[in-house]
């Protein structure tokens, strides 16, 4: 047998064991066999999609495996093409990255991301907010600047927070602004925004007539 044939055939027989392999494990996964992990980041890094973190509530909070890769430091915020998604009867798609964070991609073209976790929350403005956008300075009524408004208490006392992605215009030229809402953040209720341009202001003084080309829609968290 020549050595061309006899790769072929190991590679038949062989081709059987890998797919058996590849489905007992998806079978696992499937069957609940994931297990519960350490509520740090060095286990969150080395977990598989399915493991599981049992909070203080009791409640299991199950990992996904796009959550996995934020932790490792590999997922693509500007695409969430493979994400799982749900679509409304409106258009609205609903893609849940994790459980502690959904994205909202509106049929006009903009989005809002909700995050349950000041985790979530920090990593998700560390890896793809700051690293992207400027902040925009708000400037209070009797002129100082600030880089956010701080806000009203509300009614819930857990951690919440919105980020709002929308496209203004001044009638020549568009940019995008997020718009950032959180709620019990390091003691802290506040605004903030950030621009894709470098000077942008918001407040009592306005910055070149930008205003939003879409629909402002309110956010609606859920606090249970």
């Amino acid at each position: 047998m020549n050595s061309k044939k006899f790769c072929v055939l190991v590679t038949m027989l062989l081709l059987p064991l890998v797919l058996f392999a590849q489905d007992a494990a998806g079978r696992n996964t499937a069957s609940g066999r994931a297990k519960e992990i350490k509520n740090a980041l060095s286990a969150v890094k080395a977990a598989n999609a399915g493991d599981y973190i049992v909070l203080r509530s009791g409640k299991k909070y199950v990992l996904t495996q796009e959550e996995i890769d934020i932790a490792n430091g590999r997922f693509n915020y500007n695409d969430l093409s493979n994400v799982k998604t749900e679509t409304l009867a409106d258009g609205t798609k609903v893609k849940n990255i994790s459980e502690a964070h959904t994205a909202y991609i509106y049929p006009d073209g903009q989005s809002v991301h909700v995050l349950k976790t000041t985790m979530s929350f920090t990593t998700y403005m560390e890896d793809h907010i700051e690293k992207n956008y400027h902040i925009a300075e708000y400037v209070d009524i009797i002129g100082r600047h600030h880089e956010m408004q701080t806000i009203e208490s509300p009614r819930f006392d857990v951690f919440r927070a919105g980020v709002q992605f929308q496209t203004l215009s001044n009638g020549n030229e568009k940019v995008q602004m997020v718009s950032i809402t959180a709620y019990h953040h390091q003691g802290k209720n506040y605004k903030m925004k950030y621009c894709a341009r470098p000077d942008m202001i918001w407040g009592n003084i306005g910055s070149g007539g930008y205003k939003p080309t879409g629909e402002t829609r309110s956010i609606q968290f859920d606090v249970e």
